[in-house]
């Protein structure tokens, strides 16, 4: 019953803050070297703050997806400092709440996975061999199965499913803030150059 409530009344929010993103360059094989590491940055920042604000509620949860960006951020030679701009902006407070954030962090690898078959299309990619975030590999699906399983298998009160659903659309919208400042703050330093 959660799941089905989350998936129905955030629908269109993820729908609105995919289009912005930077991935659809990927899809279309048309991402430049600094678009992609852009769209890496963004990422990392919005993985790393809602992973740490999730971790102390859920069990099992990993913080595996910043990770995987971090190594992929240090290979291209891109500082991760602007995630200290974006510390104070997502919390979660219950575990109610973190279910609502992991549904969105988890459920991204979803959309992952379909990016990371179209990357060796990309021409301004070729020279990066080791995509760590992107790798298209089977198993970054098993967190998203553990998280629905774990979600199925517990008895929510409407109040609980209301508040984890609050927290989901919250986290998108703190993806798609992300996702802007990220990118015009980018886009400004590659100006001044």
């Amino acid at each position: 019953m959660m799941l089905e409530q989350l998936r129905k009344e955030t629908r269109d929010l993820h729908t609105e803050i995919e289009k912005g993103n930077l991935a659809g360059f990927i899809m279309d094989h048309s991402i430049t070297t600094d678009q992609y590491k852009t769209l890496l940055l963004q990422n990392f920042i919005a993985y790393k703050i809602t992973e740490e604000a999730i971790s102390p509620y859920l069990n099992n949860f990993s913080n595996t997806k910043s990770t995987q960006l971090q190594a992929d951020l240090n290979l291209l030679n891109v500082s991760t400092e602007l995630v200290e701009f974006f510390k104070n902006d997502f919390f979660c407070n219950s575990k109610e709440e973190a279910i609502g954030a992991a549904y969105v962090v988890e459920g991204s690898v979803l959309g992952g996975m379909m990016i990371a078959k179209e990357l060796k299309n990309c021409e301004y990619l070729k020279d990066i061999s080791n995509h760590h975030f992107f790798n298209g590999d089977r198993n970054n699906v098993l967190g998203w199965k553990l998280f629905c399983k774990q979600v199925n298998e517990s008895e929510f009160p409407q109040k609980q499913i209301d508040k984890a659903t609050q927290k989901a659309k919250e986290t998108f919208l703190f993806f798609g803030k992300v996702f802007l400042e990220v990118k015009e703050a980018r886009n400004s330093v590659n100006s001044e150059l």
